[in-house]
């Protein structure tokens, strides 16, 4: 019989998607993470109308009749989770500031008077994080920032506690899901991450360990203009960045299409490209495969990300 240490936690993560909702129970141990289960039920049509600044939630009573299945199936109550909230009702992006205020409060409000004309949303209602990432070339504190609309994050809030969940962190799918996978990222040369969701995809470019450029797209690989977008968004990095060529691409994706994805996006440049493999991050031996074809991990990158945000530091 195993009995966990008092100082193992099992911890929780969610995302949600327009489609479904995905809920993980994770456990940290010496050899490093270990995947205890994993849930998908997906929304009935039209559940959720993703948007930046309007209700999100189309259809309340079917949204909460699929999390409170979520939550019997997984046989958990009154949980904290980390939560994963679509990306495609957040604003991520990189910002160069010569001078930071010293309190967060102050930066904050900084960070929303020079984002005040590109958000879609008014900025007395916005809700903001940062990171510090360092210095720019210039000598300029570095942000990566995050800024969605209060009201919009709150429902999703509310509606999760309706059902005694309590969103503890909450972030976009995005950056949960490469902070999954940031551990397997070189620290040398010019490298990129590419993260696709079920209808967005963000890319992340890292010079020498430090990232120099985001950019997010809500496209999916089934949209005809996937890889035209894709190539875009490299041609923005390039232009921002004309002194670096990327050297390495790695890519995840939890739509699937794993061999197509790879053959396109070699084909958009020089630069190797490499899929991650979850399964060198996290142990799931012990779930039993549902169904032909067994368990697809790299779905459930977004939700892992989220349950490992509730570890501090």
């Amino acid at each position: 019989m195993k009995v966990l240490s008092r100082f193992q936690r099992i911890l929780t993560g969610m995302e949600i998607t327009a489609k479904s909702v995905k809920l993980v129970r994770v456990l940290r141990e010496k050899r490093g993470w270990k995947l205890l289960s994993c849930i998908s039920v997906p929304f009935p049509e039209e559940t959720l109308k993703l948007s930046y600044k309007n209700q999100n939630v189309n259809d309340p009573q079917a949204f909460t009749r699929v999390i409170r299945e979520v939550v019997r199936r997984a046989q958990i109550k009154g949980d904290r989770i980390g939560l994963s909230i679509p990306s495609e009702v957040v604003k991520v992006g990189i910002q160069d500031y010569a001078e930071l205020p010293r309190s967060r409060e102050d930066t904050e409000r900084m960070i929303a008077w020079w984002s005040r004309k590109s958000l879609p949303f008014p900025v007395e209602g916005s809700r903001i994080s940062y990171h510090l990432l360092g210095e720019s070339s210039r000598g300029e504190k570095r942000l990566l920032v995050a800024i969605g609309y209060r009201e919009v994050i709150r429902e999703y809030e509310m509606d999760l506690r309706e059902v005694k969940i309590h969103p503890e962190v909450i972030r976009p799918s995005c950056l949960n899901q490469f902070n999954f996978y940031q551990e397997k990222i070189p620290s040398s040369g010019v490298i990129g991450f590419l993260g696709l969701l079920e209808n967005f995809f963000s890319l992340f470019v890292f010079d020498e360990g430090n990232l120099v450029f985001y950019h997010g797209v809500r496209r999916g690989f089934s949209d005809i203009h996937f890889f035209q977008d894709v190539e875009m968004t490299m041609e923005l990095f390039h232009n921002e960045n004309s002194d670096k060529g990327l050297e390495k691409l790695f890519f995840v994706t939890q739509a699937g299409f794993g061999r197509d994805l790879k053959k396109g996006l070699e084909s958009l440049g020089d630069m190797e490209v490499v899929e991650l493999d979850t399964a060198d991050l996290i142990n799931a031996n012990e779930i039993q495969r549902i169904g032909e074809g067994g368990l697809n991990l790299a779905r459930y990158g977004s939700a892992i990300g989220a349950a490992q945000s509730l570890v501090e530091g």
